[in-house]
């Protein structure tokens, strides 16, 4: 028979019995994520940081390496409401690539002035194959951008998704970038 007494000893132990396999169980999930973070840093890349390499499957920094002068350059936002063409408006585009895979690109902007822009470039076969990779003086190592690259009879031609301030009021959005560049 169940009694007050009884019922008393009888929720205290079970309170008891809770509270171990609580314990026990809090224990126990701490511990295994504690394992996974351990595991997880010690398993991850720097930072995810991309490596880049001077020489690609199809090219090396050095077949692009020198000065060259863009015939088209266009920056368009993803819904199409903004498209600049900078060369076809009466401004200018150049890139000077050194062979140590450093890069400077002047743009010259009809009405909103020059912007030059710089960081380093080169490839990554294993993630990326013939794309280009772009890492932007400023940015961190692991904010890097992949380009579509190719040169065809003295043609260079690059081409992917970046950002871009179409007002010049420092206001950068997601845009897509076209560069067809020649020899001076």
């Amino acid at each position: 028979m169940i009694n007050d007494r009884n019922l008393k000893k009888h929720l205290m132990k079970t309170k008891y019995i809770d509270q171990n396999l609580l314990g026990t169980g809090r224990f126990i999930y701490i511990s295994l994520m504690v394992v996974l973070l351990i595991l997880f840093t010690a398993c991850s890349k720097d930072g995810d940081e991309v490596s880049i390499s001077l020489d690609g499957p199809v090219l090396s920094v050095s077949d692009f390496s020198g000065t060259w002068n863009a015939t088209t350059a266009i920056f368009e936002n993803f819904d199409g409401s903004q498209r600049l063409e900078i060369v076809a408006e009466g401004g200018s585009a150049t890139l000077v690539v050194q062979t140590n895979g450093r890069f400077s690109l002047t743009l010259n902007i009809s009405g909103l002035g020059s912007e030059v822009i710089s960081g380093e470039l080169g490839f990554n076969e294993d993630e990326y194959g013939e794309r280009l990779i772009v890492v932007f003086d400023g940015e961190p190592r692991e904010d890097y951008e992949v380009f579509n690259i190719s040169l065809n009879s003295g043609v260079l031609s690059l081409s992917g998704v970046t950002t871009f301030d179409f007002t010049g009021n420092g206001t950068e959005e997601p845009a897509t970038v076209d560069l067809v560049m020649v020899r001076p």
